[in-house]
């Protein structure tokens, strides 16, 4: 079974087995990869860093690939996840709903925090700018998670 470590911010790789290590290590590279190619993606939207980078891509066949590659890269990080997350003990199972409510949570409050000073500001928050809020609520959900079930009261 996975060790949580890092104030329920990681899952120490070591303590796998070797079938577990292999899907989770599977499956955070094909989400690492998907995510360099949404970073090409985000290139030609407005976002949190300014407007779109390269214009008029919506019939470009490259961006068609890249955006095909986000799509086929997190599916199968998702499977490789989902093999992963079905051997886990109940602990874990916690640990990951946990840590994505709070994720949800906070895309939903600290989001409507910056949609209510999104006016008084000069920084257009756009929907992606909404998942650091998500960022932000999957960490307080772990460094929770370890004060609730892991913290021997230090």
């Amino acid at each position: 079974m996975a060790k949580i470590t890092h104030k329920g911010s990681w899952i120490k790789i070591s303590s796998l087995n070797k079938e577990d290590k292999r899907n989770y290590l599977l499956s955070a590279g094909f989400f690492l990869t998907g995510a360099l190619f949404w970073g090409l993606h985000l290139n030609t939207v407005d976002g949190i860093f300014g407007p779109p980078v390269f214009e008029n891509t919506d019939t470009s066949l490259s961006f068609a690939i890249v955006r095909a590659m986000i799509i086929i890269c997190w599916v199968i990080g998702a499977i490789y996840y989902r093999k992963f997350l079905h051997t886990q003990d109940e602990l874990m199972h916690r640990y990951y709903l946990t840590t994505f409510a709070s994720g949800g949570a906070g895309f939903v409050c600290v989001g409507m925090l910056f949609s209510i000073i999104d006016p008084y500001v000069d920084i257009a928050i756009g929907f992606y700018g909404y998942f650091v809020a998500f960022g932000i609520g999957t960490v307080v959900g772990g460094i929770l998670f370890d004060k609730k079930y892991l913290s021997d009261g230090e």
